[in-house]
This record gives C-alpha cells, structure tokens and sequence, in this order.
C-alpha cells in the first residue's frame, strides 16, 4: 500500500482510461497525485478519489500548449513542494478511418501529433528543466502504443506514427539524462478498453481476442499497475525500458 509514498506524481490524460485508473491507484500506493486534463470532469473524478482519502488535485488545461506545462508545475510545487513522477499518457487518436499519408486531413494529423508528441516535449523543457535545476531525482514515464511497434494495418495512421516518434525520443532521453539520476520509460498499452476508444472495441472487440494470444481485452487497471510499478523505488535501476500490455499482441504482429 505504500509503494509509492510520498512521491509526488503528475498524470495526464487523467481524466479516463488508464491514467485515471492510475491516479487511483497512485494515491492507493501513497503517492500526492495531480491530474491533468483538457476536460472539466477531471476535477469531479479528481473529488471522487480525495473521498477515498487520496492526496490528489485536479488541472484543467492543454498539454499542448507550453503555458499549460507552466500552469501544472506552479500549481505542483505551490501544492505538494515537490515533482518526483511525469506521466505522460494524454493522447488524441486518428479516428476518421482515412490511414493513407497521401490523403489524411492534415488538421487531424496536427492534432494528433500536438497532443501526443509536443504535450511530451513540453514536459520536458518545464518539469524536467525543473528537476535538473533542483537536483531531483525523478522519473518519466511516457505512453507509447504496441501499435508502434511493427505494421499493423494502420501504419500510415498518425497515431501510431506518433507513438514511434515518442519511443525514439524516451531513449534518447534515458541516454542523455541518465547524468542526472533521472529515470525515462514506457508504456505500450494495446487492446485495453478504455473509454475514448469504446466505439473501436464495440466494432472490433471480437476480432481484436481473436488476435491476441491470451484471448482477451485488457481492463485500465492492467495497464496502471505497470504505471505503478515504473514509478515507484523498485524499478530505480530501469531507464529507457518499455513494457508491453498487450496481452502478447506485439509477439506475433
């Protein structure tokens, strides 16, 4: 129950799926959590977690814009005093169906890539910055997908494209902070039911199992348990690694 005690953790994209399943579990573990959302409902998921007794705050805001990063460590340190954790895992899908570089709408693509890509940049020049300047030694953790990972029908697709990018760019930070004692890794979720894609599952829920060598869907919490593992002192020796929660999808694809 207290794996991570004390730790002070930022989460965005908190407002559903894993990330929120991770911001209850976080404050489970004893971690000071602060969820992140563009979506006003982050701060009544936000109230529902302190009535547990959890250590949590909620920001409304775009991650995609630079004064929002400023907004979310002001309030981090004028709050708790302190940033151990960065949980990047906002994310914005491709959904139109068109995967075709030659013809995707270029507004989606922007989109996507802000949000998923350039929300993670940001971490970096503000909380990160932050650490180094104070002698921090945190951590990292950024989703990527196992959709990025090999072809799997949609590779022309901006989400996964964006994914992959953000699986280059977690290594290169490993490497070139590890100096500093901190920490950079990755999620790569596939197949877990989360509730921005339940128009996906309900069309493909079946031929998604039928895929997936365990034979079924994942749940959020699935995922946010390698979240919390991640974060916490018993993976101080793991920098630039990534954890799959697929169900064994990325074995054979």
């Amino acid at each position: 129950m207290n794996r991570l005690k004390d730790k002070v953790c930022i989460i965005t994209g908190a407002d559903g799926g894993i990330c929120h399943a991770a911001s209850q579990l976080f404050c489970q573990e004893g971690a000071k959590v602060v969820m992140v959302d563009k979506d006003e409902t982050v701060k009544a998921k936000a109230e529902e977690i302190k009535k547990q007794g959890g250590s949590v705050i909620a920001i409304v805001g775009d991650v995609s814009k630079k004064q929002t990063w400023e907004l979310i460590l002001k309030t981090t340190i004028d709050t708790f005093g302190t940033v151990d954790c960065c949980i990047n895992g906002a994310a914005e899908y491709s959904l139109t169906g068109d995967w075709n570089t030659d013809t995707i709408d270029m507004k989606e693509w922007d989109i996507v890539f802000e949000t998923n890509l350039k929300s993670m940049l940001y971490s970096y020049q503000v909380v990160l910055k932050y650490m180094i300047d104070h002698k921090i030694k945190g951590n990292f953790i950024n989703f990527t997908s196992a959709t990025a990972l090999s072809y799997n029908g949609s590779a022309c697709e901006a989400y996964p494209m964006s994914k992959a990018a953000i699986k280059i760019c977690t290594s290169d930070m490993a490497a070139t902070n590890g100096k500093y004692g901190i920490r950079f890794n990755m999620l790569a979720p596939n197949s877990v039911k989360v509730p921005k894609l339940n128009m996906v599952f309900d069309k493909y829920g079946d031929w998604l199992k039928s895929i997936t060598p365990l034979g079924n869907l994942g749940e959020p919490m699935d995922a946010a348990w390698a979240l919390v593992f991640l974060a916490s002192d018993e993976a101080k020796f793991i920098s630039g690694a990534m954890i799959t929660v697929d169900g064994g999808w990325s074995t054979c694809h």
